[in-house]
């Protein structure tokens, strides 16, 4: 097993992508720190975890609160002792009756968007870093999207800023971190068929749908595969890299 032993974080892994990444991850043998804002459902799903026979506990945290983050940090050093992989997930795009042009929405509306996607990925990197330098290895892999490459034409204009924030981040944050053995990369999927996709009106979700060269969403479990490679050592000699898993959405028309 690729991730044998591996204590990974998680977070926003209870649904989709998240979920989609845990899953894998424990199928390859890490022992698991399942993070996200709603207690009952990551509960659940941590007991799922643990029924595959993989270690693993539910921490209720909120990405934007340093304290919240610093905590879930401590309780898995207390727990497992270390801290070998984060995974930023938690994020989105939704504003419900929101959704607009970006110059008719609320400052609250996309100040809500730039902080769960580009401020909780700086802090929840931020309070695992100093664990990962005193062991001298880790893996960060952060979750961006094809609209922080390309720019959204689903009026998202807020998101795409985010995503196009955490892709630079992840660059400039792997060159700081190179020399200590420790591993940032990104992964940027495409239209994705999670549950949020079909909460979308029909008319956007066609739209999305042909908005590939593979003319078909993606699935959240090939995110999921090219994220447990580059948590691995197989992916040892990679840092500061955009993977877009988008059915060639970022090549353009």
């Amino acid at each position: 097993m690729k991730l044998e032993n591996k204590v990974a974080i998680v977070t926003g892994g209870t649904s989709g992508i998240g979920q989609a990444i845990a899953m894998r991850f424990a199928k390859e043998g890490a022992v698991l720190v399942l993070n996200d804002i709603l207690l009952e459902p990551l509960n659940r799903f941590a007991d799922a975890i643990k029924a595959m026979k993989c270690k693993a506990i539910a921490v209720k945290a909120d990405v934007t609160s340093t304290k919240e983050i610093e905590a879930m940090v401590k309780k898995t050093l207390d727990e497992f002792g270390a801290v070998d992989i984060l995974v930023n997930v938690a994020g989105g795009a939704a504003r419900g009756k929101d959704r607009d042009y970006f110059h008719k929405v609320s400052e609250k509306a996309w100040n809500s968007v730039i902080d769960v996607n580009l401020r909780g990925t700086l802090v929840c990197c931020h309070a695992v870093i100093e664990p990962m330098l005193q062991g001298k290895k880790g893996k960060i892999i952060n979750i961006g999207s094809v609209t922080g490459m390309i720019g959204s034409s689903n009026m998202q204009a807020d998101y795409s800023a985010a995503k196009a924030g955490i892709i630079g981040f992840t660059k400039a944050l792997a060159k700081e971190l190179g020399p200590f053995g420790i591993n940032v990369n990104c992964v940027s999927p495409g239209p994705i068929a999670t549950p949020h996709f079909f909460t979308m009106e029909e008319e956007a979700r066609k739209k999305l749908e042909d908005n590939s060269w593979l003319k078909r969403l993606g699935k959240p479990e090939e995110v999921a595969n090219v994220v447990a490679f580059l948590a691995s050592d197989e992916a040892s000699y990679i840092t500061g890299q955009n993977y877009a898993v988008d059915g060639g959405r970022s090549l353009g028309w």
